[in-house]
C-alpha cells in the first residue's frame, strides 16, 4: 500500500468508516499542463502571485514570471556553480516579491524590475518557508540548522529568534500567519505558535512528522496534514483547540504542501505520489455522522506532468497551481463535467429525453438510466440491446424503441409494445393527441395509435426517408426527412426538409419555447407561425451544425454542436430571429471541460432536469453543466506593457522609453495575467497620433508599428477576460523617438534657409532674367527706329521738302487773281504743318534722351513748349523718383506723355491739363488728366481715328514696355494712366548696356 492510499485510509478512518472507497480523478475541474519540454521550467520549488496578477515560479532553474502564456525568467541565469536556486516565494501585501534561496544565497527581494539582495544575516543551506504577519514584517524559516531558525525583516531591519524567543533546536519546515495575527511554526516533531502581542513561541502540544505542512480555511481553523492524516489544530473562530483526530499506521510520504482553498476544500502536494483533494476535511473530521472523507487524487497517469510535487498554490480568481519536477499544472473548477454515472465510450450512440416529471432518461448500448432532480444517474434497467430511440411520453414516462420492440415506461412499470417488422427506428416523438410517431427511412414513417402501428404514406408509397422526429410547442409532431416528401394528408405532422428551411442538411431538430428549431451547415432555422426565419453560419458562426437546442425556464437557450456547447439568452435569440442584430453568447468548449464532440444522431441531444442541470450527448460521453454552479470570472484583467523594442535595442516593464534615434518600427508587447483562460483574453490597444480608434487585436500579445518618425507617442492597451471583463483603465506606455541629424529642427530649419536662399537666387534671376530680356527688346525696337527715321529722313522729308519747294515756285508764279492760288497757298501751309509734324516724329525716332536728364524736368520743357503753342496751362507734379531711368523707359515714357498732353491741347478744350508722375518701389505712375470735352467712346473702341497712330502709338509702346495703360474719359474730362514697374524702368549701370543703347541713329 503506498503512503497516499494510506492517507486516503487515515481519512476514511477519521471519519468513523472503514474500508470507504476514495473518489476518483479530480473530475470537476478542469486541468491544464505545461511541460518542461514545453517551454515550463522544471523542478518547481514554490509558486506565488504578487498584488500585478503575475503568477510567480521559482525553482533549481531560477526564477519565472508567468503571465498564462509566457514563461519569463527573471534575474540571474542558471548558469555554473553560482546560478539562482528558489526555495521558497512569497508575493507581499505592498506588491514585492520575496524570493527564498537555497545553496546558501539568503533572501532577495523583486521590486521595481529589479531583483536585490535582502541582506539576511547568517544565511543557512536553504530557506524553507516564508510568511508575512499582520503588521507586514516578513518571516523567514531557515532551513538546514537548529538554531536561530527563525528571521524577521521588520521596517528596514533583520531579527532572529532561536531559544531565548521559546523555539527548541530544531528545525522549522512550515510557517503559517494566521488571520488573528498569531504565528505558527511546524518544526521536526512538533507544532509552534506566536500569539499576537506575545514574546515567546508556545508548544501547541501536537506531535508531527517532519516536513508537515499548515494551513488555514476560510472559517480561520488551522489545519496540520503530515504522514499520519490531517487534523484540526485550532477553531480560532471558538476560541477552542483540538487534538489529533484520527490515529492510523501511515507510512512516511516524504513530505507535503497543503493550502485550504475558498471552497473549503484541502490540497496537498506530496513529494513522490502526485496531488490530493480532499473536497471537506470539517465534514470529515469534526462530524463522524457526515459520512466518509472525500479524497480525490491525481497523479501522472491521469495527466499530472510529474508524481513528483513540491509546490502547491490557490490564486486570485481560484485556479490550484501546482509544481512539479516536469512542469506545471494548472487545476480549476471546470464548467463542463464528465457524469461518472454513466459509463462512457458507448459502443453505440447515446440517447436521452426529458420526461415532463423533471427526471432525464439517457440509454446507452445496454442499459436505461434515470437522473433525477439533484441526483446521480441510476441505472433503471439493463436493454438487452442498443436503444435505438428514446423520447418523452404522458405523465412523466418515456418510450424506448429497441431492435423489436417499444417500451413505455412510467409509474415504476414497463409497457411493451411489438415494432413493425424489419424497422429501425431513427427517433421517436409522442403529439399532443398521444400518437406515437417513428420515422424509419426506407422502411417509412410510423405512427402508433389506437393500438396499432398505422404507415404513412400508404404501403408502397414513396416515404421520403424520415430520419428524425420531435413535437413542436402546439403539440403537433415534426418529422425530418431526407428526401423532399409528398404532401401529408390531413395536415397530422409539420415536415422538416432541407428545401424549405434553408440551412443545408437537416442535422438537429429540437422544440422550442415558440417555435420549431432547425439546424444545418449553414445555420439555424425557427418555425414559428407558420414563418420560417434563418440565421446565417456566416454571421453566426456557432449557430452551424446546430444538433441539439433546449430552452430552459430559466430564460436561457442551450445548444451542442460543431462549435461545442453555446449559452444564449432566449430572448436575444428571439430578437435576432425577428430583426437581426447583435446574438451574445458563451462558448463552452475542451477548455471548459468537454473532451468530446457531439454526436451526429437522431433524437434530444440537450436535455434540461428538473434541478436546472442541463445534461449533453457526445460520441464519448454524457456531460452536464449546472448553471446555478457556473463560476463567473468577476476580476478585470491586470494589464502590463511587458517589453518595447526598436531595433536591438528592448525596454523591459517600461512607464516610458527614449528609442533609438531615427527609429521608424517599434514592436510592444503587452500581456494581462487573467490566469483562468489566458488563450480567452482579448485585447485591444491603440498608438495615439497614428491610429484613429482602437485596433481589436483578439488574442494577439504585440503590436508591431512601421514607418514612425520622430516625436512623441503614447502607446495604450487594455483586455476583457474570458467572462467578458474589461479592464476600463489598461496600460500604457510614452514612447519618444528624438531625431537623427539630418531629422532636427534646426537642420531642417537649415535645409528650410537653404530652399528660400535658393528660391530668392532663382527669382532674381529670373526677374534679372526678364528684365534683360525686355531691354534687349527696347533696344532692337531702338534700333529699326533709328533706321526707319534715317530712311524717312534720307527718302521720304527730303523728297517731300523738295517738292514743296518745287510747288511753292508755281505758286509763286501765278497770278494774285488766279482761283486756283488760295487753294494752292492753302495745300502749300498744309503741307508745312505735314512736314514740321514729319520732322517731330523722325526727332521722336532718333532721339536718345540723356538719362542724365530727369524725366521731370523734360516733363516740364513738354509743359512749356505746349503752353506756348496752345496756351492752356499745364501743370506738372512729380513725387518719389529720386533715381534715374533708363533710356529706354525714359524715352518711351516721355513719347506718352508726349503723346496725351497733345491730344489733350489739340482736341480737349480744356481749361487746365495736369500731368502727375508718382514713383514707389515697385512702380512708376504717370497720370495726365484734362477737363475738356472728353473723347468720344467710339474713337477710343476703334483705337483712334483712320489714318491716325496716336492711340495705337501709345497701346504699342505700352506693350513694348510690359506697362499697363488705362484711358478713361468722360464729359467731364480725360484721364490717361500709365504704370510701369520699376523692374523695367529703373537705370541698370552695365556697360554693355550703355554701348547697346547709347549710340545715336
Amino acid at each position: 500500500m503506498t503512503g497516499l492510499a494510506r492517507l486516503a485510509l487515515a481519512l476514511a478512518l477519521a471519519a468513523g468508516i472503514c474500508g470507504a472507497a476514495a473518489a476518483g480523478p479530480l473530475g470537476d475541474f478542469k486541468h491544464v499542463r505545461w511541460a518542461y519540454g514545453e517551454g515550463a521550467p522544471s523542478r518547481i520549488n514554490a509558486i506565488t502571485q504578487t498584488t500585478d496578477g503575475y503568477l510567480w515560479i521559482g525553482g533549481v532553474e531560477g526564477l519565472f514570471r508567468f503571465d498564462g502564456v509566457i514563461f519569463e525568467p527573471v534575474g540571474e541565469r542558471p548558469k555554473g556553480a553560482g546560478r539562482l536556486v528558489v526555495s521558497a516565494l512569497l508575493g507581499a501585501r505592498d506588491g514585492a516579491l520575496w524570493v527564498g534561496l537555497a545553496r546558501g544565497g539568503g533572501v532577495a527581494v523583486y521590486r521595481n524590475g529589479r531583483l536585490a539582495d535582502a541582506g539576511l544575516p547568517n544565511p543557512s543551506r536553504q530557506v524553507n518557508d516564508l510568511a508575512q504577519d499582520g503588521a507586514g514584517g516578513l518571516w523567514v524559516a531557515r532551513g538546514g540548522r537548529t538554531s536561530n531558525t527563525l528571521a524577521r525583516y521588520w521596517r528596514g531591519r533583520w531579527r532572529e529568534f532561536g531559544p531565548a524567543s521559546g523555539l527548541p533546536a530544531q528545525e522549522v519546515w512550515r510557517l503559517l500567519a494566521a488571520r488573528d495575527g498569531a504565528l505558527w511554526a511546524a518544526l521536526s516533531d512538533r507544532v509552534m505558535v506566536l500569539r499576537p502581542g506575545a514574546e515567546r513561541f508556545e508548544d501547541v502540544g501536537v506531535s508531527t512528522s517532519p516536513r508537515a505542512s499548515l494551513s488555514q480555511d476560510p472559517r480561520g481553523r488551522v489545519w496540520l496534514t503530515d504522514a499520519t492524516g490531517v487534523r484540526l489544530l485550532s477553531d480560532s473562530a471558538k476560541g477552542r483547540r483540538f487534538g489529533l483526530a484520527a490515529r492510523s499506521p501511515v507510512g512516511q510520504v516524504g513530505g507535503v504542501w497543503t493550502i485550504i482553498g475558498e471552497a473549503g476544500d484541502l490540497w496537498g502536494a506530496t513529494w513522490n505520489e502526485g496531488v490530493f483533494r480532499l473536497a471537506d476535511p470539517a465534514a470529515a473530521l469534526a462530524d463522524p455522522g457526515a459520512g466518509p472523507a472525500s479524497l480525490q487524487t491525481y497523479t501522472a497517469g491521469d495527466g499530472l506532468t510529474s508524481e513528483q510535487t513540491r509546490a502547491v498554490f490557490q490564486d486570485r480568481e481560484g485556479n490550484i497551481w501546482v509544481g512539479t519536477e516536469l512542469g506545471l499544472d494548472m487545476f480549476r473548477p471546470a464548467s463542463v463535467i464528465v457524469e461518472p454515472g454513466v459509463p462512457a465510450n458507448s459502443p453505440t450512440s447515446y440517447r436521452m429525453a426529458a420526461a415532463d416529471d423533471g427526471v432525464v432518461y439517457i440509454a446507452d448500448a445496454s442499459a436505461l438510466y434515470a437522473i433525477r432532480p439533484g441526483a446521480a444517474p441510476s441505472r433503471v434497467m439493463r436493454t438487452g440491446s442498443p436503444a435505438q430511440a428514446l423520447c418523452a411520453g404522458s405523465d412523466g414516462a418515456v418510450w424506448v424503441a429497441l431492435a423489436d420492440r417499444m417500451l413505455r415506461i412510467g409509474d415504476g412499470h414497463a409497457t411493451e409494445t411489438p415494432t413493425p417488422p424489419s424497422t429501425r427506428a431513427l427517433g421517436c416523438a409522442q403529439d399532443g393527441a398521444g400518437r406515437l410517431w417513428m420515422p424509419a427511412l426506407e422502411q417509412g414513417l410510423f405512427r402508433w395509435e389506437k393500438g396499432a402501428w398505422r404507415r404513412w404514406p400508404a404501403e408502397g408509397g414513396e416515404a421520403g426517408l424520415p430520419a428524425n422526429a420531435a413535437v413542436d410547442p402546439s403539440g403537433k409532431a415534426a418529422v425530418v426527412f431526407r428526401r423532399r416528401p409528398p404532401a401529408p394528408a390531413g395536415e397530422l405532422f409539420t415536415p422538416v426538409f432541407a428545401e424549405r428551411f434553408g440551412v443545408g442538411g437537416v442535422e438537429g431538430l429540437a422544440e422550442g419555447r415558440d417555435g420549431l428549431f432547425v439546424g444545418g451547415a449553414k445555420g439555424l432555422a425557427r418555425l414559428s407561425n407558420g414563418q420560417v426565419r434563418t440565421l446565417s453560419a456566416e454571421r453566426y458562426p456557432w449557430l452551424a451544425s446546430v444538433n441539439g437546442l433546449v430552452q430552459t425556464p430559466a430564460g436561457d437557450t442551450w445548444t451542442i454542436g460543431d462549435a461545442g456547447i453555446v449559452r444564449m439568452s432566449t430572448e436575444d435569440l428571439g430578437r435576432a430571429f425577428d430583426s437581426g442584430g447583435a446574438l451574445p453568447h458563451r462558448v463552452f468548449d475542451f477548455r471548459d471541460g468537454l473532451n468530446s464532440f457531439v454526436q451526429k444522431a437522431p433524437g434530444a441531444q440537450v436535455a434540461v432536469g428538473g434541478d436546472g442541470r442541463v445534461w449533453f450527448l457526445t460520441r464519448r460521453n454524457v456531460v452536464r453543466i449546472d448553471p446555478a454552479r457556473l463560476a463567473v470570472n468577476r476580476l478585470a484583467p491586470p494589464v502590463h506593457i511587458r517589453a518595447v523594442s526598436a531595433g536591438s535595442r528592448r525596454f523591459a516593464d517600461p512607464a516610458s522609453a527614449v528609442l533609438p534615434a531615427g527609429a521608424t518600427s517599434v514592436t510592444i508587447d503587452y500581456t494581462a495575467p487573467s490566469l483562468s483562460a489566458p488563450d480567452r483574453v482579448r485585447f485591444r490597444y491603440r498608438l495615439q497620433g497614428v491610429d484613429r480608434g482602437w485596433v481589436e487585436a483578439g488574442a494577439r500579445r504585440s503590436a508591431l508599428y512601421a514607418g514612425l518618425g520622430p516625436g512623441r507617442y503614447r502607446f495604450q492597451v487594455t483586455a476583457m477576460n474570458n467572462d467578458g471583463v474589461w479592464n476600463p483603465s489598461g496600460a500604457s506606455v510614452e514612447l519618444r523617438i528624438p531625431p537623427t541629424l539630418l531629422q532636427s529642427w534646426w537642420f531642417r530649419g537649415a535645409l528650410a534657409a537653404l530652399a528660400a536662399l535658393a528660391l530668392w537666387l532663382g527669382l532674381r534671376w529670373r526677374v534679372r532674367a526678364e528684365t534683360a530680356a525686355a531691354v534687349a527688346r527696347l533696344s532692337e525696337r531702338q534700333a529699326e527706329r533709328v533706321r526707319i527715321a534715317r530712311e524717312l529722313h534720307d527718302t521720304l522729308l527730303q523728297g517731300f521738302q523738295g517738292l514743296l519747294v518745287r510747288f511753292q515756285v508755281v505758286a509763286n508764279a501765278m497770278a494774285e487773281g488766279d482761283p486756283a492760288k488760295p487753294m494752292m497757298d492753302s495745300v502749300l501751309d498744309r503741307a508745312d504743318e505735314i512736314l514740321v509734324e514729319g520732322r517731330d516724329r523722325v526727332r521722336d525716332l532718333r532721339t536718345e534722351e540723356d538719362s542724365a536728364s530727369p524725366l521731370t524736368r523734360q516733363l516740364e520743357r513738354l509743359a512749356y513748349e505746349l503752353e506756348r503753342d496752345y496756351a492752356i496751362p499745364i501743370d506738372i507734379r512729380a513725387s518719389g523718383l529720386a533715381e534715374p531711368l533708363n533710356v529706354d523707359a525714359h524715352r518711351e515714357i516721355l513719347a506718352i506723355a508726349r503723346e496725351a498732353l497733345t491730344n489733350a491741347c489739340r482736341h480737349s478744350r480744356a481749361q487746365e491739363i495736369v500731368c502727375e508722375l508718382t514713383a514707389t518701389g515697385r512702380k512708376l505712375v504717370l497720370e495726365c488728366r484734362d477737363d475738356g470735352v472728353g473723347i468720344d467712346p467710339a474713337l477710343l473702341r476703334a483705337g483712334g481715328r483712320d489714318g491716325h497712330w496716336g492711340l495705337r502709338g501709345m497701346e504699342e509702346r505700352t506693350r513694348q514696355l510690359g506697362a499697363t495703360l488705362k484711358i478713361a474719359s468722360a464729359p467731364g474730362g480725360t484721364l490717361v494712366r500709365l504704370v510701369v514697374p520699376m523692374r523695367v524702368a529703373r537705370l541698370r549701370p552695365s556697360k554693355g548696356r550703355r554701348r547697346r543703347f547709347g549710340g545715336e541713329a
